[in-house]
């Protein structure tokens, strides 16, 4: 904590709260933040806790731990910051006291990174209240913080300056949404019923939504853990995502080794002579099979394996890379990530090669298999100078990025960028999709000790550079 004696003072506030007058009161406001969830996912807190691991249950219990810290009960609405400081405030310095009035009296609410100062503070957006965008100082959070995070947490203002108090969620954007909408619902409700009731009393008509939604988030401050917690739970507990390649196909590394029967000139001679064939280089014995000149399938449709990971691989020249084709010694060798290529792979050198290959001998290898065998292998040190690895780091992303913004994207409606810019919602949607860009690859870069890719270009490019600041 920030905050001369903050820490200290936390400390002592949650003994308190164990008090026997207290400590039933505190479990109420846990069952809150937990029993549904664990309802839901069919767990109990102790799987949670083993879940979520350490460091993520105490954070996510911390937020519940504050709610009870704000929360107040009965008649007299009591509370256990005021008790706690009524009957031992006199030991705590007066920044600490300060503080513990200004948690007593915080709400939780859902934040968004618009941006960082390292080693300082971070600027935040509130986007259940809205309002102008405010400097908090956080030195840790702002050097691991990315542009564009969402961040479930409670600031508090003590001696001018803000901060955030010691328990925040980073919420993905799937949960960060989930709960806008969520919230957004509930103060429509509210506003509906107290609009119905103001003009059956001929009364001014209530306020604007942000006041209703500040409602729902003093009545409702456990909405936040449980859809972060559902969110992260059900991650964990999914399976992993399947691994294809570009038409579908599940990965399974197929080579198909031809014994020679024709010469081996007369062989060269016709995988040159193939379209479909690009030879590597003029020396070598060895062509990449290009997607260019063959009937290309198309990639997944809905219902199939578009939910996973898809490996796709392209020549310089644009084309893709269905496989490879190498002349050896005493065989031909055909290397393909699928058997449905490698049926394709072998009808082609079939008709190709007729007379000039004997029987194929074909063996498999799942990716599973083969992740295992490189485990414990060296990893030879890159002889790439860093600078030329950035450049070429650089290049890919910028060609993957101009060809996908004229491209349609799932979450734009099917749409592609340069087409969803041209209506209200789709630009709405398209600044939302650069944003999770931007944060992804600013986390990846990180994660990798490299610069990240710049996007403002797209921005630019796609006219919503505004939105950005």
């Amino acid at each position: 904590m920030r905050i001369p004696g903050a820490d200290k003072a936390i400390d002592n506030l949650v003994a308190w709260s164990l008090r026997e007058d207290w400590e039933p009161l505190r479990d109420q406001v846990f069952a809150k933040h937990f029993d549904p969830v664990c309802d839901r996912c069919g767990i109990d807190k102790g799987d949670i806790a083993d879940l979520l691991g350490p460091d993520a249950f105490s954070m996510v219990a911390g937020c519940a731990l504050e709610d009870f810290f704000s929360a107040r009960f009965g008649e007299d609405d009591a509370n256990v910051i005021d008790d706690y400081l009524k009957r031992r405030g006199w030991r705590e310095t007066v920044s600490a006291k300060r503080y513990l009035a200004a948690l007593r009296d915080s709400l939780i609410s859902l934040y968004e990174v618009v941006d960082l100062v390292p080693g300082s503070e971070l600027v935040v957006k509130d986007l259940i209240r809205g309002g102008d965008p405010i400097s908090v100082y956080d030195k840790l959070g702002s050097e691991t913080a990315a542009r564009w995070d969402r961040l479930a947490a409670r600031v508090v203002t003590v001696n001018r300056r803000s901060y955030f108090t010691g328990s925040m969620l980073l919420l993905s954007q799937n949960a960060a949404d989930a709960f806008l909408e969520a919230v957004t619902k509930a103060a429509k409700k509210i506003q509906q019923k107290a609009t119905g009731a103001a003009r059956k009393k001929s009364e001014n008509e209530p306020g604007r939504e942000d006041i209703w939604r500040e409602l729902v988030l003093e009545a409702g401050a456990s909405m936040v853990t449980q859809f972060w917690l559902i969110d992260t739970i059900e991650r964990a507990l999914s399976p992993p995502p399947e691994v294809c390649n570009f038409e579908g196909d599940e990965i399974v590394f197929t080579e198909a080794r031809y014994p020679l029967v024709g010469t081996p000139k007369d062989i060269v001679r016709r995988l040159d002579g193939c379209s479909e064939l690009d030879r590597e280089d003029e020396e070598g014995l060895r062509w990449t099979w290009l997607q260019h000149a063959s009937a290309a399938r198309k990639p997944p449709s809905k219902g199939g394996r578009e939910a996973g990971v898809s490996l796709d691989t392209k020549s310089d020249q644009g084309y893709r890379v269905l496989g490879h084709v190498e002349l050896q010694d005493q065989h031909l060798v055909l290397s393909v990530n699928s058997t449905q290529r490698a049926e394709r792979g072998q009808a082609l050198l079939a008709g190709l090669l007729e007379g000039l290959l004997g029987q194929p001998m074909t063996s498999f290898q799942t990716l599973e298999k083969a992740l295992e065998d490189k485990e414990g292998e060296e990893v030879p040190p890159a002889d790439i100078p860093a600078d030329v690895a950035a450049q070429v780091l650089h290049d890919h992303f910028d060609e993957h990025y101009r060809e996908t913004i004229d491209m349609p994207i799932p979450t734009l409606d099917g749409k592609s960028p340069r087409e969803a810019v041209r209506s209200k919602k789709g630009r709405t949607q398209v600044v939302t999709w650069l944003k999770y860009l931007e944060n992804a690859e600013t986390r990846r870069a990180a994660s990798q000790g490299q610069e990240p890719y710049d996007l403002i270009w797209m921005w630019k490019d796609l006219g919503v550079l505004e939105f950005r600041n």
